[in-house]
């Protein structure tokens, strides 16, 4: 209780100053944090006061920022009986990985229930104001509990998770768009043949089934059980918000129509790159022709990828001589007879090394952050997808002449130093990211900035309805011009009969006249 007093006291004697911003970043993900933060902070250094609730915390925070830490998260998911591997994940068809997105969604609101942190914020005064509401909705909108309890701020999503699918579903769209957007667990381009086209529409239409009707009812159960019974339903609260901010960015993914409250802020997260330490900026300008950087995100550890993959990348590594590799690897003492050209660390400031001169190619799972910011610093890449939407963003970059692929599953030795010879030793590579980067940053403000400024807009309209999509109210028939096409056949159909009808007529009268006329 005196965290909450000390908390409130602190927005007291700023609340002439600048609005309270509340950012709801659940998700047990240090990516989705990385990219949440980078916007809540954004706003800080703007005088908003920010509180960020999530399973992630940092020690170096900005003024007017405060964290509301969900403890429980991360070790409710990781240390749970039914946790899924990621590895496990990565051997599931699209279908049962649908299903694992959403059970993922379940725990995560399983660890919030059983976290003190959310004590914390619901504990705050029934008349504590906040302008603002910034959440990820990427899986559910298990804390929008909160938003009744504030008297419905306004709201806006966030995704780090490129532009989901179900984003329609909750500001409206072009839901037709989603036949010819592959589903971001397919291997699909956007130039798809009729089969294609059919497994498509197939997935998306049972992800969208399967939310609307298996994981939303689940979530809303739980909900209810964290802020009470009389919690409005889950798909209500969702569908309060009047704007996404999405990681996307036509430059590099997928081109697609887009209604005027879903905004693209692909790449936002990508700062100013900083000098990287002297110890690794040494071993980087060591390498005779270069360097590499691997790295295999935040949520894929390269200690848990298994011995036979660790000794045939090593090895792979050490037959490549001439260029100096830089590993992001979590438990040094498990590698063994070490080639000199790699050097390991357990943390690494992916975006500055990227941006280094010596860096000439990126080794990575192909996470959508991860992705970004090797194309925004001209890095092309060896991809070793595991789960999820890697699949799809490696596919786009391997089409786009940016990438070659390495399945994790059969990896060895040989097939990994083939792909890393091929992008260092084929200018192409490199000469295509570079006009990708090109076209990435050539944007009339910073994704960032971007961000920033749709918040600022909804702080200064926080009552605006004119940019939802006339659509998203028309339902399903409607929103598909199907109510439309069936009146239209219906028409036809009618005009058919009726034509046909008066022509048997006509010819009737003909026979009988003619008949007539012969007697």
């Amino acid at each position: 209780m005196k965290l909450v007093c000390l908390i409130l006291l602190f927005y007291v004697i700023r609340s002439n100053e600048a609005t309270n911003i509340l950012v709801l970043s659940g998700i047990p993900s240090p990516s989705h944090y990385i990219f949440n933060r980078a916007v809540a902070e954004a706003l800080a250094l703007r005088g908003h006061n920010i509180t960020f609730v999530s399973p992630d915390v940092s020690k170096n925070v900005v003024e007017n920022f405060h964290y509301i830490h969900l403890e429980q998260i991360y070790s409710h998911y990781y240390n749970n009986s039914e946790h899924i591997s990621l590895l496990d994940m990565s051997r599931e068809s699209p279908l049962k990985s649908v299903f694992s997105f959403y059970d993922f969604g379940a725990f995560m609101c399983e660890g919030i229930k059983i976290s003190k942190g959310i004590d914390v914020i619901k504990n705050y005064p029934d008349n504590f104001k906040f302008d603002l509401v910034i959440y990820d909705y990427v899986c559910g909108p298990c804390l929008l509990g909160l938003l009744p309890k504030f008297k419905y701020p306004p709201l806006i999503g966030i995704s780090a998770f490129n532009n989901p699918p179900y984003t329609v579903d909750i500001v409206g769209g072009d839901k037709l768009g989603l036949t010819v957007k592959p589903f971001y667990l397919l291997h699909y381009d956007v130039n798809m043949n009729f089969i294609q086209r059919l497994h498509n529409g197939v997935i998306n239409f049972l992800d969208s089934f399967y939310r609307k009707y298996f994981a939303t009812p689940a979530i809303d159960k739980q909900m209810k059980q964290i802020f009470g019974p009389n919690t409005p339903y889950a798909e209500d609260l969702d569908k309060k918000a009047v704007l996404m901010l999405v990681n996307s960015h036509p430059a590099v993914d997928y081109p697609e129509s887009l209604p005027q409250n879903v905004i693209q802020v692909g790449g936002l997260q990508i700062k100013e790159p900083k000098p990287v330490l002297d110890d690794i900026n040494e071993f980087l300008r060591k390498g005779k022709k270069g360097a590499v950087l691997m790295a295999l995100g935040t949520n894929m550890r390269s200690d848990e990828i298994g011995s036979k993959a660790i000794t045939s990348i090593l090895e792979a590594f050490r037959q490549i001589p001439d260029y100096n590799f830089l590993w992001k690897f979590e438990t040094a003492e498990m590698l063994k007879d070490m080639p000199k050209n790699v050097m390991i660390k357990d943390w690494l400031s992916q975006n500055d090394i990227l941006a280094h001169p010596s860096i000439k190619l990126f080794i990575t799972h192909g996470g959508l952050l991860s992705t970004h910011e090797a194309v925004w610093h001209g890095v092309p890449m060896v991809a070793i997808p595991f789960v999820a939407d890697q699949h799809r963003n490696v596919f786009k970059s391997v089409s786009s002449g940016i990438a070659v692929k390495v399945d994790y599953h059969s990896i060895n030795t040989e097939k990994l130093k083939k792909a890393i010879v091929e992008v260092l030793h084929t200018p192409k590579y490199r000469r295509t990211v570079k006009e990708k980067s090109q076209l990435f940053k050539d944007q009339p403000e910073k994704p960032l900035d971007r961000a920033v400024w749709w918040c600022e807009y909804i702080l200064r309209n926080p009552k605006i309805t004119h940019l939802k999509p006339a659509e998203f109210n028309l339902g399903l028939l409607g929103s598909h011009f199907w109510d439309i096409q069936v009146i239209i056949v219906l028409v036809l159909v009618i005009l058919g009969c009726v034509t046909k009808r008066i022509y048997r007529l006509l010819r009737e009268n003909r026979t009988v006249d003619g008949r007539k006329k012969n007697n």
